[in-house]
């Protein structure tokens, strides 16, 4: 009657034991994948120039100022387009340019918001679970 008390306890414990390191494990794994996300969104915005992203990822948007031609109606022909001059084509640029940096403003801030949030969140589940863990451990 002895050993079925003492094997049911022991088998609450592995079970705790392994609840425990499971959920230390996820804290610890995902944390460091959220402050990898972090970094890399950081050191990305650091280090490449707003110039340089709007040539790597967002030229085609600066390109479709010169491409596009603009929609002039008139009363004889309501579908008549003209090539845009280049005093339009450089204001477009330029508004452009304005739309895309701001655009990549707001994508950082919310990338650095997601994955702090998150790291936050697995940075606690590690310290919950962390110390209960190794307090089942050294019980036994």
């Amino acid at each position: 009657m002895a050993t079925e008390t003492t094997q049911s306890k022991s088998h609450g414990r592995s079970v705790l034991r392994i609840y425990f390191l499971l959920m230390t494990l996820v804290g610890v794994i995902w944390s460091l994948i959220t402050m990898w996300i972090l970094l890399y969104t950081v050191g990305k915005k650091v280090l490449i120039t707003n110039n340089e992203y709007i040539l790597a990822e967002r030229s085609y948007e600066m390109d479709a100022c010169a491409n596009n031609p603009i929609a002039k109606p008139t009363p004889t022909n309501p579908n008549n387009y003209v090539q845009p001059t280049q005093v339009q084509i450089d204001k477009c640029k330029a508004d452009k340019k304005v739309e895309l940096i701001s655009s990549r403003k707001a994508i950082f801030k919310t990338d650095v918001l997601w994955a702090s949030i998150w790291a936050i969140l697995f940075l606690l589940l590690m310290g919950v679970h962390y110390p209960k863990f190794m307090r089942v451990n050294k019980k036994d």
